[in-house]
């Protein structure tokens, strides 16, 4: 099978059938740079992750994290909200009447 060709209208040397470019016209551009990494893509020096040692003690962690504080929430509404809802509801019987 041979190659086929075409003639350049440009220069008139025969250019193969595919090809991107004459060669004689437009030789072959130099390489671009690899472009830069986009925000979303993960660098190089973030491949590794921090992970705890190997004697890393889950007990202590949490003895140290949550120290300070009591060891419970006293759940319940304070006594001036009690107080706002009682006075929001008279004033609104009160306006009704």
């Amino acid at each position: 099978m041979t190659d086929d060709y075409y003639l350049c209208p440009k220069c008139g040397n025969d250019v193969k059938v595919g090809a991107p470019h004459c060669p004689t016209c437009q030789p072959p551009q130099k390489r671009r740079k690899k472009a830069p990494p986009k925000s979303w893509e993960q660098g190089d020096h973030l491949d590794g992750i921090d992970l705890p040692d190997e004697d890393f003690d889950y007990d202590e962690f949490i003895d140290r994290e949550f120290e300070s504080g009591p060891a419970h929430r006293q759940i319940g509404i304070a006594w001036y909200w009690w107080v706002t809802g009682v006075a929001l509801i008279i004033g609104f019987i009160a306006y009704a009447l």
